[in-house]
């Protein structure tokens, strides 16, 4: 299970206006410390459950933009965080829930549609989120979980679809619930940014990235006889693309890069030689979490082959602490381009 951090504050004022890209919303709105990680620039409601809303891609980010190949794709965790911005935004805004509310991941997926997924211009992209939301509350009507379904739409056209399940609770409970769960409050990742523990790191184009504080695999290996990937969750907790600001466990959003990466690199470590090059983009991603990844425990990270279906190029990916699941992650590829 993961969350996305709290950071109290008013709540902002209901706008039915028309939907602009000409500046980001309120960071705060969204739990995000940096102005520069806000994505989300206008919100609409439609009906007391649903609205739209809009979002404008970067060109040019540390993490998101950080890929090889050319034209790089538009990054399909870059969506996903846009989905996850937009739909806390429109928990504030429609149905009231207070700022200082932790908001926990159960599970979460997108799919982006067509064989070719959208590739970064050189203008920012404009996205648009058609939402609807499914509250659920307990015997003193206080809210307790919400479901976000996703429609995903670029210059006009159908992009994808996504979907998000959380649970809520104020973020003095949340607390609690942490220290209960440990027996002792929780380290952050502040204590670790000055770690260095990162010297067998995969190489950044072996899971298409260029920079390697964007690697969050370390002491990867497979072994071909099982088709199985094995490394360990080893991110730098110092980059701001992944870490905006002092986390208590793992965000969903690191594992979820550390199933991409791990699938992307056993697929083209069980390629043939067919004619092919680089490496596969991903088609899709769905995800459950069924608890916390502390900080102070090494996390393993499994990939395999998902032959169920017909499904040659899904992967996946369990993520495990101390014995126990943390997260289960299917990955759907496209295969690379031919010669």
């Amino acid at each position: 299970m993961t969350v996305s951090e709290s950071i109290p504050a008013p709540r902002a004022a209901a706008d039915p206006g028309i939907l602009e890209f000409y500046r980001t919303i309120d960071r705060r709105m969204v739990h995000r410390a940096s102005v520069a990680e806000v994505f989300v620039t206008g919100l609409q409601e439609t009906a007391e459950l649903s609205f739209r809303c809009a979002a404008q891609l970067p060109v040019s980010h540390a993490y998101f933009n950080d890929h090889t190949g050319s034209p790089a794709p538009d990054d399909p965790l870059l969506l996903l965080e846009i989905c996850r911005q937009a739909s806390i935004y429109g928990a504030h805004r429609q149905l009231g829930v207070p700022l200082a509310t932790t908001f926990m991941v159960g599970d979460w997926s997108i799919r982006l549609c067509g064989t070719d997924g959208p590739a970064t211009g050189d203008r920012p992209g404009e996205l648009i989120l058609s939402e609807t939301m499914t509250p659920a509350y307990d015997r003193r009507k206080r809210l307790t979980a919400v479901r976000f379904d996703i429609g995903l739409t670029m210059w006009g056209r159908p992009l994808g679809s996504a979907h998000i399940r959380v649970s809520s609770a104020p973020t003095p409970q949340y607390a609690a619930l942490r220290h209960m769960q440990r027996g002792s409050t929780p380290p952050t990742t502040s204590a670790f940014r000055a770690v260095d523990d990162r010297h067998d790191a995969v190489a950044p184009a072996r899971v298409g990235r260029l920079d390697p504080a964007n690697v969050v695999l370390a002491g990867a290996g497979t072994r071909v006889d099982e088709e199985t990937l094995s490394a360990t969750l080893a991110p730098d907790f110092g980059n701001g693309g992944l870490f905006d600001h002092d986390y208590d466990h793992i965000p969903a959003m690191v594992l979820m890069e550390a199933a991409r990466q791990s699938a992307i690199l056993l697929e083209r470590e069980l390629r043939p030689d067919d004619g092919t090059s680089g490496l596969a983009s991903v088609a899709a991603l769905d995800a459950s979490f069924s608890r916390f990844a502390e900080l102070d425990s090494p996390v393993r990270v499994s990939a395999a082959p998902d032959r169920r279906d017909g499904l040659p190029h899904r992967l996946s990916v369990s993520l495990g602490q101390s014995g126990s699941p943390v997260a289960a992650i299917g990955v759907t590829l496209r295969p690379p381009t031919p010669l």
